[in-house]
C-alpha cells in the first residue's frame, strides 16, 4: 500500500550552517589497501542516496570527518569507494566513530557508535534472510516451470516461514530497542518490490509506536515526521476499508465527477455490476498506453456488464479530453490535479491505481496493471 516514501526530505541547507556541537558526529575511517583515494560520503535522504562530501584518504587510507547531523539526530550515511558502497552509518550526535574496512567492503569494523553497531548487526541478519528469501524463490519459480506440485508447495512453506521469522525478529527488536533509529532499517524493509515487511493494516500500530518511542528524545527527526506520515496513511487505508466492508453504508465510497460531456457521472450508479475505478494521469506516456491496453479488454467483457469508471488527475481538461474522446467507457476528471478529493476519498497515494469491485461492490482485486492478469480477474469477476 505503500507508495513509500521511505524518509521525509532533508535538504542540502541543514548541512550549510545553524548547527551547533552538540549535532556533530566524528568518523575516523581507514580503508586497507587504499592509497590517496577518495571515498564518497553519502545520506540517505528520501529514496535516494545525496552525496554529501567526498574525503581524501592519505597515504594509509585514513581520513576523519566532522559531520553536523540534520536536526541533531540520528541519521543514516553510506561510505562508498570507487563504486562499491563499503560501510552504513547511523550516526548519533556525539559519536566519536572508528571505521575500518577494506576496498570491496569486507573485513568491516565499526566501534564508537552504538547505533551503527547495531545497525551493522541488523543489516547481516537482514543479508542472511533475503539470500534464503531469494534461493526459495528461485527453487519456486523452477518447481512450477517442472511441474512439480509438491516441491513447489514445500518451497512456499518454506518461503513462508523466512518471512514470519524476519517479521517476528523485527518486533523482537523494536520492543528491546524502543528508543532505536536502527528500526527505521527493519520497518521500511522489503523481501521484494511487491513485498514489504509491514504492509498489512495492522501494522501501523508498530510504526506510531516507534515514531512515539523517537519523538521522546528527536521530537524535530525528520524520521518521526515520516514515520506520523505513514501511521496517516495506514489510518486512512483502516478506514476505507471500514467504509467498504460496512454493510450500514454504501458498499463503495461514492464519487460524483464531470465527464467530457460536464455531465456529472456518480459511481454508485455502477453498484450491481463488476467495475474497474482507476486513477491515473495523462502526463505519463506509459499511463495512457494503459487506458490503450484496456479497451480490449473493456470491449471483450461489457457485454457481461462490466464497466470502468476512469478518474485522470490532471488540470490540463483539455489535453484529457483529447486523450480519452476514443474510450467507450466512463472517463471523468474535475481538473483539480493532485488535490482532486478523488485521491483522499479513495487513500490515493501514487498513480496509476486501481481497484475492481465485483456486483457486489467488494473489492476482489487492487493495482492489477499487467494486461494478461487484468483480463484473468476482469473475467473471473465478470463470471461471480
Amino acid at each position: 500500500m505503500r507508495s513509500f516514501l521511505l524518509l521525509c526530505c532533508v535538504t542540502i541547507g541543514l548541512f550549510a550552517g545553524g548547527c551547533k556541537g552538540k549535532d556533530q558526529a566524528k568518523i575516523n575511517v581507514t580503508v586497507d589497501g587504499v592509497n590517496k583515494g577518495k571515498i564518497a560520503l553519502k545520506l540517505l535522504n528520501v529514496n535516494k542516496l545525496e552525496l554529501v562530501d567526498t574525503l581524501l584518504t592519505d597515504q594509509k587510507g585514513s581520513v576523519s570527518k566532522k559531520i553536523m547531523l540534520p536536526s541533531g539526530s540520528p541519521n543514516f550515511y553510506y561510505l562508498s569507494y570507487n563504486g562499491v558502497e563499503i560501510a552504513n552509518l547511523l550516526l548519533a550526535p556525539g559519536d566519536n566513530v572508528k571505521v575500518s574496512v577494506d576496498s570491496n567492503g569486507r573485513n568491516l569494523k565499526i566501534r564508537g557508535s552504538k547505533e551503527s553497531e547495531l545497525l551493522q548487526q541488523i543489516n547481516e541478519e537482514i543479508g542472511r534472510s533475503q539470500k534464503s528469501f531469494d534461493s526459495l524463490t528461485v527453487a519456486l519459480l523452477t518447481c512450477n516451470q517442472t511441474g512439480d506440485i509438491e516441491g513447489a508447495q514445500n518451497a512456499r512453506f518454506a518461503l513462508g516461514r523466512v518471512y514470519v521469522k524476519a517479521k517476528q525478529a523485527a518486533i523482537k527488536h523494536l520492543l528491546t530497542h524502543p528508543y532505536s533509529f536502527t528500526n527505521i532499517r527493519n520497518i521500511y524493509r522489503d523481501f521484494s518490490e511487491n513485498l514489504p515487511l509491514f504492509a498489512h493494516l495492522n501494522d501501523g500500530v508498530y510504526f506510531k509506536q516507534l515514531a512515539d518511542s523517537l519523538r521522546v528524545k528527536y521530537p524535530n527527526s525528520q524520521y518521526v515526521k515520516a514515520l506520523d506520515d505513514e501511521v496517516v496513511k495506514f489510518y486512512n487505508e483502516m478506514e476505507l476499508t471500514n467504509k467498504i466492508q460496512s454493510v450500514d453504508e454504501i458498499l463503495f465510497p461514492d464519487l460524483v465527477m464531470p465527464d467530457i460531456l460536464s455531465q456529472e457521472r456518480r459511481l454508485s450508479d455502477l453498484a450491481g455490476k463488476p467495475f474497474m475505478l482507476l486513477f491515473w494521469t495523462p502526463e505519463d506516456s506509459a499511463q495512457k498506453m494503459l487506458n490503450a491496453e484496456l479497451e480490449a479488454i473493456y470491449n471483450r467483457y461489457r457485454s457481461r456488464g462490466f464497466e470502468i469508471y476512469s478518474v485522470c488527475i490532471t488540470t490540463d481538461k483539455a489535453y484529457w479530453n483529447s486523450v480519452v474522446n476514443r474510450f467507450p467507457w466512463i472517463n471523468v476528471c474535475d481538473g483539480a490535479g493532485a488535490a482532486s478529493k478523488a485521491l483522499a476519498t479513495y487513500n490515493v497515494q501514487n498513480l496509476p491505481a486501481m481497484y475492481l469491485f465485483n456486483s457486489s461492490g467488494a473489492i476482489v482485486g487492487k493495482d492489477i496493471f499487467e494486461p494478461a492478469a487484468i483480463s484473468k480477474a476482469v473475467s473471473s469477476v465478470c463470471l461471480e
